[in-house]
């Protein structure tokens, strides 16, 4: 994807640069992003794999188009050093130089990258990738079977980056504009990936090659390879653009019949997404759907989905990866540190499509099985990588269930016409954006960005909420009493940050908001009954009685 990432030069840039020399890599995605990779934009990969399942291995060549955005005399690619490079080529040098370790591949052309110009490089590679140890947490391949016995494997690689099997620049910062996948399997097996097949698949020598295009700008971790023998489930699908667009749903032969009694409420679910959110951002090529050996995971276009068929009529899974389509592959974090983005407005949308079929009470009690940790800021300020985000500081359940809780105070905050204000143009951020299908509506985000948002909706200044709620590791917690039946509320903060949240109360069975202007509100009660936000409408500490 065009975005230029000019640290080295540009201190102003939200994306920090190490410029370090190389040394051994983590299999994590992202983190400060080096300068020998911030010297160019990568514009498309083209990936050709051949797939060997009773070797458990792959062959493989990768072909990047880029333009440096800065003169450089070396670059570097990413590549998990279970694999083995055995050729580079930069662009008509077969024989340009290059040294792979520590997971990197560092290329220097005789030339060098000259700033504006475009290149091309191409490497082939090979190997027994990182076998999955509990995909898709800790990801990898999964060489599994069917219940016939037949290979069933999937890829998963969100923590640890794309580069477990395949070379790119693996940064969260830096999509390709497309991506073309040929991916090569024993014949009696199937292929479903990313975007549009291209034409039948090509048989000789007792293999296949499947041809996938996919046209928009797509996360590297969202590159899936789904291979068995699936059966495909078609159906046509009327956005609320009114196109019509093609579904997919590969499963295997076994989960046929209850993958078709599923389908229906799958479809359901994309249609309630689009009438919250506006239209699907992928109906230029599919909404696909693959049966897998693991849990699940929101590859563009294609979801993993492996939660056995077990609801018809609400299916948590399919629900969260189905909302990712919107959070994560429409808008997309720049950088890990903003990844709640995706897993808390995701977690979010489970609520939202219970309360919109089942009614208020069913969003209660979905929102209210969601439980915060408070032990790291879900949007700390500096910059993080795969890892740190998801299991530093206490674990990854935050950007999830505190992130969620964080939308469900902001829905009471705002009301329900601008929070949904507020969905629908953080998705799409005017009407010519829902519109686009050229790939122009995918764009980069983060929290700042939805904060600017909000403000603008609201009419108002809101950093102080974000501050606190997701920039705190902490929660605000109200302290009372009551003086001569004056009910006293002043807002606690972590660092005595400044705060202002309307507080629910409910007195003598009637519910009210008390203005908090300056942390401090009252609330004349007398002597009846009163209850502090027994809806649980505000993320919050317990209430604390002073005294």
């Amino acid at each position: 994807m065009r975005v230029k990432i000019l640290l080295a030069v540009c201190a102003a840039s939200s994306v920090a640069v190490a410029q370090q020399a190389p040394s051994p890599r983590a299999n994590v995605s992202g983190g400060p992003l080096r300068s020998d990779q911030a010297c160019y934009d990568v514009r498309h990969y083209t990936l050709r794999v051949a797939v060997d399942p009773a070797a458990r291995a792959i062959q493989g060549t990768l072909t990047m188009r880029a333009d440096a955005v800065v003169d450089a005399a070396s670059f570097a690619l990413d590549l998990d050093d279970h694999l083995a490079v055995s050729r580079v080529r930069f662009d008509d040098d077969a024989d340009v130089a290059y040294a792979f370790e520590g997971g990197r591949i560092v290329i220097t052309p005789a030339r060098g990258l000259v700033s504006g110009e475009a290149f091309e490089v191409e490497v082939a590679y090979g190997g027994q990738p990182v076998v999955a140890a509990r995909p898709p947490w800790t990801g990898g391949f999964t060489w599994s079977e069917t219940p016939a016995g037949a290979p069933w494997i999937a890829t998963t690689c969100q923590g640890e980056g794309a580069d477990l099997w395949w070379p790119c620049k693996d940064h969260p910062s830096d999509k390709p504009d497309g991506f073309d996948l040929y991916c090569t399997v024993p014949e009696e097996l199937v292929c479903a990936s990313n975007g549009t097949l291209q034409g039948e698949p090509v048989r000789a020598d007792g293999r296949a090659t499947y041809h996938w295009r996919s046209a928009s700008p797509i996360a590297n971790y969202n590159v899936a390879l789904n291979i068995a023998p699936y059966v495909e489930l078609k159906e046509t699908f009327r956005c609320v653009d009114g196109t019509e667009m093609p579904v997919s749903f590969f499963v295997l032969p076994s989960s046929a019949r209850k993958a078709k009694r599923c389908l229906p409420t799958f479809l359901d679910h994309l249609a309630v997404f689009e009438r919250l959110l506006g239209p699907y951002p992928f109906r230029h090529e599919k909404y696909g759907v693959a049966e897998s050996p693991h849990l699940g995971m929101e590859h563009q276009t294609i979801i993993a989905y492996g939660n056995g068929f077990r609801d018809e009529q609400y299916d948590w899974l399919h629900n969260h990866e189905l909302a990712h389509e919107w959070w994560g592959n429409l808008v997309t974090c720049r950088d890990w540190k903003d990844m709640w983005l995706h897993e808390g407005f995701g977690t979010y949308m489970q609520p939202l499509y219970r309360e919109v079929r089942f009614g208020r009470q069913a969003y209660e009690d979905e929102i209210h099985r969601h439980r915060a940790m408070n032990r790291a800021p879900i949007a700390p300020r500096e910059v993080r990588d795969s890892k740190q985000i998801y299991f530093g500081g206490g674990g990854g359940n935050d950007i999830y269930y505190k992130g969620s809780l964080v939308l469900h105070t902001l829905r009471y905050h705002l009301g329900d016409e601008k929070f949904f204000d507020v969905l629908r143009r953080f998705a799409y951020p005017d009407a010519a954006a829902a519109a686009r299908t050229d790939g122009g509506q995918v764009r980069f985000v983060d929290t700042d960005d939805l904060v600017a948002l909000v403000d603008e909706v609201a009419g108002t200044p809101t950093g102080w909420f974000f501050e606190v709620y997701v920039r705190r590791a902490g929660l605000p917690r109200i302290e009372y009493e009551v003086r001569d039946g004056l009910l006293e509320l002043e807002w606690k903060t972590p660092d005595d940050a400044p705060f202002s949240l309307d507080v629910p109360v409910s007195v003598g069975g009637i519910e009210l908001r008390v203005p908090m202007s300056g942390g401090k509100g009252s609330k004349a009660v007398g002597t009846a009954d009163f209850h502090i936000d027994p809806g649980r409408r505000v993320l919050m500490a317990r209430p604390r009685r002073r005294g």
